[in-house]
């Protein structure tokens, strides 16, 4: 009997806690972090790399890692154009490693090749920090976008669709300008 009534009372407080998970919405404060990358590099929101920066933020699971490529091809290539400002933007990843069934070990080998070969922030997710803080999904991809004092100003769950592409874009050159 006290098993049960141990059961209950825990998946009680399961249901609780992942009730009052924060869910992020635009126009509102995103909940700072600190997460690591690869080689072991601390970062936060509040982090001087990203200070007074717009920050593009795709949160991934790492089996649905390609899901938006096209936005990171297209983001880069406003880079290159000029369209976006090097010193008033940033981009970087998250990689939801508890979504994923491969061994940490092997994601964090391919992250940390990538990061040495192009440079690019790829921040480690262990324990669904990010989910918890932020609400975004597990086992998807999703697409966020904090101005300077770090308020979400777009937010997309899944793949981006081109019409959702070119108003993040504005969205991030409206922000960055500011």
């Amino acid at each position: 009997m006290k098993k049960t009534v141990l059961g209950v009372l825990f998946l009680l407080l399961w249901t609780v806690s992942m009730a009052s998970a924060a869910e992020l919405k635009v126009g509102e404060k995103a909940p700072d972090f600190k997460l690591s990358d690869s080689t072991g590099k601390e970062y936060s929101l509040a982090d001087p790399h990203f200070k007074g920066k717009v920050l593009y933020i795709a949160y991934v699971d790492p089996d649905e890692k390609d899901t938006n490529n096209h936005v990171e091809d297209a983001l880069k290539k406003e880079k290159e154009s000029g369209a976006l400002d090097k010193t008033r933007y940033e981009g970087f990843g998250i990689v939801n490693l508890k979504a994923s069934g491969l061994p940490n070990f092997i994601i964090k080998a391919s992250i940390k090749s990538k990061q040495e070969k192009t440079g690019a922030i790829i921040l480690l997710d262990y324990d669904y920090a990010i989910l918890n803080l932020w609400g975004v999904k597990n086992d998807s991809s999703d697409v966020v976008v904090l101005d300077k004092e770090r308020i979400c100003r777009y937010l997309y769950n899944g793949k981006l669709p081109q019409e959702e592409l070119a108003k993040m874009l504005q969205i991030i050159k409206e922000y960055q300008a500011k």
